[in-house]
């Protein structure tokens, strides 16, 4: 009998609540709700870095396999001196399967991706990946140190 005395104390204030009676519960919690959609939504955090992905050349490597040159530019908007190479993580892929580095010679690259360069330069960025078959590569570009992995640049390419 206590058991059924308690359910109804329960039930019976949601059952007027139900029935149209409104709680003053209810209009505060509808005013802090849209009062929290009107804020402004907390933008992203810019990067340091800024970097495009201008195009990229087949060609082969050491051994006469095929292989791919993708280009960048690479601007460094930090207050220190870094390079492409300490500052973004670039990754190809082939079938969506991360493409190799490829072994070519260093005329073809220059030595863009580990100068340092001081803050507000620009710099050009040249590296190889050895390709696996004909498809297309997708390159995608995200900084090396970040907690969110926001992608700096990404780009697809025909190698055929």
């Amino acid at each position: 009998m206590l058991v059924v005395a308690l359910a109804a104390a329960v039930a019976a204030p949601l059952t007027l609540t139900a029935c149209g009676g409104e709680s003053e519960a209810e209009p505060e919690a509808a005013a802090e709700e849209q009062a929290q959609e009107a804020e402004p939504a907390e933008q992203a955090p810019a990067s340091d870095y800024a970097v495009t992905i201008d195009g990229a050349t087949v060609t082969t490597d050491y051994d006469g396999n095929p292989a791919v040159i993708v280009d960048y530019t690479f601007t460094n908007n930090s207050d220190e001196a870094t390079s492409f190479s300490a500052a973004c993580y670039a990754k190809v892929f082939q079938n969506g399967v991360q493409l190799e580095p490829a072994f070519v010679t260093s005329e073809d690259l220059g030595n863009g991706s580990i100068a340092e360069i001081k803050p507000g330069a620009t710099t050009q960025v040249r590296s190889a990946y050895t390709l696996t078959d004909q498809s297309d590569i997708s390159v995608e570009v995200e900084e090396l140190f970040s907690l969110d992995d926001t992608m700096l640049a990404e780009a697809t390419f025909s190698v055929a």
